[in-house]
C-alpha cells in the first residue's frame, strides 16, 4: 500500500500547488481593480477573505509567525511565498486605505494589515485584536494580509511611542511604527484631491478612490522641520494656520513612507490616529508682522545670544521680481533675498512688502522658505546695480544687477530662452521665462553688443574649501521680461553663422574644382591610356615588319654578301696567276664585300630585337654589357634594383637600344677600366644609368674620335619618344654618365 499512499500524496501536493497559485492570481487581480478603478474597495476584502482560507489546505510546512517582528524579517521573496500569521496586539490607529487597513503592536514590533471591510470596521483604537492571515511583500516592508479579525477587547493601556529624531525619520527604518518627535511647524494645507489618488501597485498607504469607506472628518498637512530634516504629518483635524505655523510641537503618529519600483525608500510622512492631539510645546508669536522687521544681511549669521534658530523671521523690502506662486525677490537697504512662498497674489517691482518665512541657506545666500507675505505699499521699481567684476555679484546675490556684453548665443527652450554672453572675457549665462511658442525678440542677434538687466544668481557647483571665505567665480542672470535686454549696437555683418556660410560656398566651389579637374584628369589618363596602346601596336606592326625584312635580308642580302666574300677570299688563295693590279682589285672587292656584310648584319641587330624575345631588360642590358667587353681590360658590372617586371615593348625596345648605345660608345671611344650599368624600378618609374671611368667629354662639345650613327641625338630623341628624361653627365677625365628616367 506505500506506493499507493506515496501516489497520492503526490497528487495532493499537486493539488495545493495549483490552489496556492490560484490563490495568488485572484488576489494580485482583486489588489489590481482596487489600485486601478474607483469603487472597488470590496476587492480587498474579498482577497483578504478567501487567501488564508484556500492557502489553508496547504501542507503545513511551517509553523505560522506569532510576532510582527517575525514577519519583518521576511525578505520580499519570503513574503511573497503567503506565510501563515497568527498575531495578537493592540490596534494603534487607522491606516491608508480607510476602512480595510490599521497598525497594530505586539510585545515586539508594530505591523501594518489588511483585512477584511466589515471586519475592521467594528475595531477602534486601543483594542485587543487576534487575526490569522498571510504575509505580503508590500512596496517596501511586509504586512499581514488578514483573514479573520477577532476583537478580545479593550487593551487598557497603549503602548509608549518610540521617541525619534526627524533624522531617523528620514531614514526609512521606521516603517509601521508608533513614533513621537518634535519640530517646528512650517506650513499648514488642507489634504488635497492629489494627495488622495490612487498609488502604483504594491503601494498601500494612499487611501483608496470612492467606494471605500469616507474619511472621518477634514484632514490637514503639517511640514515640520527640525534643522535640515522635512517629515509631512497628516492629521485628521481643521486646524488654523496661525495657531500651528512657527510653533514648537510634539507629535505622536505612526510612520510611513514613499518608495519607488525599486522598492527603495523616498521620503517618510506621519499619520496622526483619530483623537491623537498635536502638543503645542512653544506658540508662535500672535502677531507676527507686527514685530521689527530684520535686516536681510544679518539672517544665518553669528547670534549666540538670540536662541532662535530654525523660527520664522520678519523682513521688509522692495520687490525686486516676482514669480507668482514660486518665488519673490525682495531688496532692503543693500541686500537681496530670495523668498519661496505658494501665496498666489501677484506683485510688481516696486511693491514694498512683510515677508514672514523660515531663513535656510540657498545655493550662496540665505533664503526664506515656506514664507508669507503682506503688501505694504507701491514704489518706484528698484534702479538694477551696475556690475564691475565678478566679486561683485558676490555682493549682489538674488539682487537685480546690470552689465554690457557681447551676445554669443540664444536658444530657445520649452519654458523660455538661454542666452551665453561674453563679459569681459567671462561667458555669463542669462534665462528668460516665456511662453512655450513666443519667440525671442528678432534683435536679438548673436554678435549683439547689449545692455540687460536681471536678478543674478551666484553659481556654486564647486564644494568649496573646508573653511574660511568661499568665493564662487560664476553666476547667471534672470530676466524679468524682453525689455530687460537692451540692443546697443547690433552685430556686424561679418557674424560667425555668415562666416561659416561664405566659407562652405568657398568649400563647396573648391570640392567642384577639385571633381572637375579630377574629371579632366581621368580623361586625359584615359586619353594618354588609348593613345599608348594605340602606339605599342602601331610599334608592335613595325616591329613585326622590321623582323620579316630583317629576315629577309639575313636569308638573301646577307646570305649572298657571304658567298660573295668566300668567293673573294679564295679568288686571292689563288690570285698567283695574275697580275698585281688584278690582285689590288681582288682585294678592294673582298674588302667591300666584307664591310657590306658587316653593314648588313649591324642593319638586321637594328631592325629586330630577338634578344628581348628570349629574356627580360635587364638580362639584355647585361648580355651586350658582357659581349661589349668580352676579351677586353674593361670590367663590367651590372645592378638591378627593385621589382623587376615586365614592360611594354615600346619603352623595353627603346631602353635597350639606349643602353646598347651608351655601352658601345663607352667601350669604343673613351677607353674605360670599368662600365656600371644600374636598372632601376621604383614604383611607376624605370630608372637607366650606365657609368664608365674614360676620358670623358665636353657635354657641350662634339665628342671626338669615330662614332655610330646612332649617337647622342638618337638617345635623347628614344627618350623623349618615351616621354622620360635624359641626362648626360662628363668631363674630360672624369669619365661618362647617362641616366634616362622613364614613367612605366
Amino acid at each position: 500500500m506505500r506506493p499507493c499512499s506515496d501516489s497520492l500524496a503526490c497528487l495532493g501536493l499537486a493539488h495545493l500547488s495549483s490552489l496556492r497559485c490560484v490563490a495568488d492570481s485572484a488576489r494580485e487581480r482583486l489588489l489590481g481593480l482596487l489600485h486601478g478603478r474607483r469603487g472597488f474597495a470590496w476587492a480587498v476584502c474579498l482577497a483578504s477573505f478567501i487567501t488564508p482560507r484556500i492557502l489553508a489546505s496547504d501542507t503545513p510546512t511551517r509553523a505560522p509567525l506569532t510576532s510582527a517582528a517575525e514577519v519583518r524579517a521576511l525578505s520580499a521573496d519570503e513574503a511573497r511565498g503567503a506565510v501563515p500569521v497568527r498575531l495578537r496586539g493592540v490596534v494603534i490607529g487607522e491606516a491608508d486605505p480607510e476602512g480595510i487597513a490599521l497598525v497594530i503592536q505586539d510585545e515586539t514590533e508594530g505591523i501594518y494589515i489588511q483585512g477584511p471591510a466589515e471586519q475592521i470596521a467594528g475595531i477602534g483604537r486601543g483594542d485587543l485584536i487576534e487575526l490569522e492571515g498571510v504575509t505580503d511583500p508590500g512596496g517596501f516592508a511586509p504586512y499581514v494580509v488578514a483573514g479573520s479579525l477577532r476583537r478580545l477587547g479593550a487593551a487598557g493601556r497603549l503602548p509608549e511611542p518610540i521617541v525619534v529624531s526627524l533624522d531617523a525619520l528620514n531614514a526609512g527604518q521606521m516603517d509601521a511604527r508608533w513614533v513621537e518627535f518634535s519640530g517646528i511647524v512650517r506650513s499648514v494645507e488642507p489634504k488635497t484631491a492629489t494627495d488622495n489618488a490612487p498609488p502604483p501597485p504594491g503601494t498601500r498607504y494612499e487611501p483608496p478612490p470612492g467606494g471605500a469607506p469616507q474619511a472621518r472628518g477634514p484632514k490637514v498637512k503639517l511640514k515640520l522641520a527640525a534643522g535640515s530634516a522635512r517629515v509631512i504629518v497628516q492629521i485628521n483635524s481643521d486646524l488654523r494656520p496661525e495657531d500651528f505655523v512657527d510653533a514648537e510641537v510634539r507629535v505622536r503618529g505612526l510612520c510611513f513612507n514613499l518608495h519607488n519600483h525599486n522598492r527603495q525608500f523616498v521620503k517618510p510622512f506621519v499619520q496622526v490616529p483619530h483623537g491623537v492631539e498635536v502638543a503645542i510645546e512653544q506658540r508662535p508669536p500672535s502677531e507676527p508682522f507686527s514685530t521689527e522687521p530684520r535686516p536681510v544681511a544679518s539672517l544665518l549669521q553669528f547670534d549666540q545670544l538670540s536662541g532662535k534658530q530654525g523660527h520664522r523671521v520678519h523682513v521688509r523690502g522692495v520687490v525686486v521680481h516676482h514669480r507668482p506662486g514660486a518665488t519673490l525677490w525682495v531688496r532692503d537697504h543693500d541686500r537681496s533675498l530670495r523668498v519661496e512662498t505658494t501665496q498666489a497674489e501677484v506683485l510688481h517691482p516696486g511693491d514694498v512688502v512683510d515677508v514672514l518665512g523660515f531663513p535656510a541657506l540657498g545655493g550662496y545666500s540665505a533664503v526664506l522658505e515656506d514664507a508669507v507675505f503682506r503688501k505694504r505699499a507701491a514704489a518706484a521699481p528698484p534702479e538694477p546695480h551696475v556690475l564691475a567684476d565678478v566679486s561683485d555679484a558676490l555682493r549682489t546675490d538674488a539682487d537685480l544687477v546690470q552689465l554690457e556684453a557681447r551676445l554669443i548665443d540664444v536658444r530657445r527652450f520649452p519654458d523660455g530662452v538661454a542666452l551665453a554672453l561674453d563679459w569681459r572675457g567671462t561667458t555669463v549665462r542669462a534665462q528668460i521665462d516665456l511662453p512655450e511658442r513666443a519667440a525671442p525678440p528678432a534683435a536679438w542677434a548673436t554678435g549683439s553688443f547689449v545692455r540687460l538687466a536681471g536678478v543674478c544668481s551666484v553659481l556654486t557647483d564647486e564644494a568649496g574649501p573646508l573653511g574660511g571665505l568661499w568665493e564662487p567665480r560664476a553666476f547667471r542672470l534672470l530676466l524679468r521680461s524682453p525689455a530687460d535686454l537692451v540692443v546697443l549696437q547690433p552685430p556686424p555683418w561679418w557674424t560667425a553663422e555668415r562666416v561659416v556660410w561664405v566659407l562652405a560656398a568657398f568649400l563647396a566651389v573648391a570640392l567642384a574644382a577639385v571633381g572637375a579637374v579630377m574629371l579632366a584628369s581621368r580623361r586625359r589618363l584615359k586619353e594618354q591610356e588609348h593613345r599608348r596602346a594605340m602606339a605599342e601596336a602601331e610599334f608592335t606592326a613595325i616591329l613585326s615588319e622590321r623582323n620579316r625584312v630583317a629576315r629577309e635580308i639575313h636569308d638573301t642580302l646577307s646570305q649572298n654578301l657571304g658567298a660573295i666574300s668566300v668567293q673573294l677570299e679564295l679568288a686571292r688563295t689563288h690570285a698567283g696567276e695574275i697580275s698585281a693590279p688584278a690582285r689590288n682589285h681582288l682585294a678592294s672587292a673582298h674588302k667591300f664585300a666584307r664591310a657590306a656584310l658587316a653593314e648588313a648584319r649591324e642593319s638586321i641587330w637594328n631592325m629586330r630585337s630577338q634578344i628581348l624575345e628570349r629574356c627580360d631588360l635587364g638580362e639584355a642590358l647585361e648580355g651586350i654589357l658582357k659581349r661589349m667587353t668580352e676579351d677586353t681590360d674593361v670590367t663590367p658590372h651590372m645592378r638591378v634594383e627593385g621589382d623587376r617586371r615586365r614592360l611594354s615593348p615600346v619603352i623595353e625596345n627603346n631602353l635597350l637600344r639606349i643602353g646598347q648605345e651608351a655601352i658601345t660608345n663607352a667601350s669604343q671611344h673613351a677607353h674605360p677600366t670599368r662600365i656600371d650599368v644600374s636598372l632601376s624600378f621604383d614604383g611607376r618609374s624605370v630608372r637607366l644609368a650606365i657609368e664608365d671611368d674614360g676620358t670623358g667629354f665636353e657635354v657641350g662639345a662634339q665628342p671626338g674620335g669615330e662614332r655610330r650613327s646612332f649617337g647622342l641625338v638618337g638617345m635623347r630623341e628614344r627618350a623623349e619618344l618615351l616621354g622620360g628624361t635624359f641626362e648626360v653627365t662628363s668631363a674630360p677625365g672624369r669619365g661618362t654618365r647617362v641616366l634616362v628616367v622613364v614613367s612605366a
